[in-house]
């Protein structure tokens, strides 16, 4: 119980008071204070509520270990100039999908899935482990050098981040427009790094540390300063964005915050929708790995539905095994239910054990007897 309350201890705010919580769990102040120096044990109901004071889980409380199970969500809000304040107006109707992904996740792994590796809280350290040129295959580079999975869907409104127990999880929105993928995962990538997940309750607040990971990590301070920004021609201004992944608006932001001036035509230029000032310099424009073009090649991918191939291959081993429901496989590989492979019922056990079940039933003769004598009566 010593480590109960040295848990609890260390949730704590300084604000507040062991008087306070007290009152707010509905304890007197001797049995909080006894409670956490270990002279009395905790009710089950007193640390519930004192885990939605403090914001806690309940299971960490009791174990010292994170819920393989549980499940925390944080999403990329918008900002509203109209009320001043970040907002997420589709999270209703992102629902299903969220609870969908969650789903797939338990079922493909009942025990909670595979813990991923803690990341660092410096951008430019999660760079580092990232490498050189990770823009291009950024969701891939994330999964296998990061141990955080990428889900990337239709019909979401916008991005969220998830840890289920101690797995990462970046939900992606399908889109053409790759470079708002990839600031959702460097954004996504700080909720993580930074752990915000762990404090909901401070979700608005967390947003603009989480904006400020992501522009170090994909503009990083020294290699926007590398660039003559009052000498660079469209060609150049192109292949820059290029090659960084990010959208003109995100550059032009970035170059304010750190106070770098440019020329005229270049801000011009920066207020162009990105893919228009990428279409006029395509030339310029290339991935080793790709034919064709280029900006299509990448609006294709950031386009294409996605789902991490070991949770796949669980879910799948647990429908054949009659372990998980065929329909959400169906809804991950975005096919109809009746392409999926599950064991079908087996209609001679199902006759046998109905047959038995018959067997085993009292007649009407020894119910009636049963009744009489208060005592049931078996078939010899």
């Amino acid at each position: 119980m010593d480590s109960v309350g040295e848990r609890i201890r260390s949730r704590m705010t300084p604000g507040l008071s062991q008087r306070q919580l007290a009152a707010q769990v509905g304890m007197t102040p001797d049995a909080m204070s006894r409670a956490l120096s270990g002279q009395r044990g905790f009710a089950s109901i007193e640390l519930a509520k004192i885990a939605d004071v403090i914001g806690e889980d309940v299971y960490w409380l009791i174990t010292g270990q994170r819920d393989p199970l549980r499940v925390d969500v944080a999403a990329r809000h918008a900002w509203d100039p109209m009320r001043s304040q970040r907002v997420n107006p589709g999270r209703e109707n992102d629902e299903e999908i969220i609870r969908n992904v969650i789903r797939a996740y338990h079922q493909a792994h009942p025990d909670g899935p595979p813990s991923s590796v803690e990341l660092p809280k410096r951008p430019e350290d999660v760079r580092r482990m990232l490498g050189d040129g990770f823009v291009r295959p950024f969701a891939a580079a994330v999964e296998r050098r990061l141990g955080v999975d990428v889900v990337r869907v239709p019909n979401l409104s916008t991005d969220y981040s998830m840890r289920i127990g101690d797995r990462g999880v970046i939900l992606l929105a399908s889109t053409p427009h790759w470079f708002r993928s990839n600031w959702s995962l460097a954004h996504e990538i700080g909720h993580l790094a930074l752990g915000h997940h762990a404090n909901s309750v401070h979700a608005m607040q967390n947003e603009r540390p989480a904006d400020t990971f992501a522009a170090s990590l994909l503009l990083p301070t020294p290699l926007v300063h590398s660039v003559d920004w009052n000498g660079i021609d469209g060609s150049g201004l192109a292949g820059f964005l290029w090659n960084t992944g990010v959208s003109t608006e995100v550059l032009r932001h970035r170059l304010s915050s750190l106070r770098i001036g440019v020329h005229d035509k270049v801000h011009s230029w920066l207020r162009e929708p990105t893919q228009r000032l990428l279409r006029a310099h395509v030339d310029v424009l290339s991935d080793d790995d790709k034919w064709g073009d280029p900006l299509v090649d990448r609006e294709r991918d950031s386009s294409a539905r996605m789902f991490p191939l070991g949770v796949l291959a669980a879910l799948r081993d647990r429908v054949e095994a009659g372990n998980a429901a065929p329909d959400l496989l169906a809804w991950v590989l975005d096919v109809p239910v009746d392409e999926i492979d599950f064991p079908e019922p087996d209609e001679d056990a199902e006759a046998e054990a109905y047959d038995r079940v018959l067997s085993d039933r009292l007649s009407a003769a020894e119910w009636a007897g049963a009744l009489r004598t208060g005592k049931p009566q078996t078939l010899a």
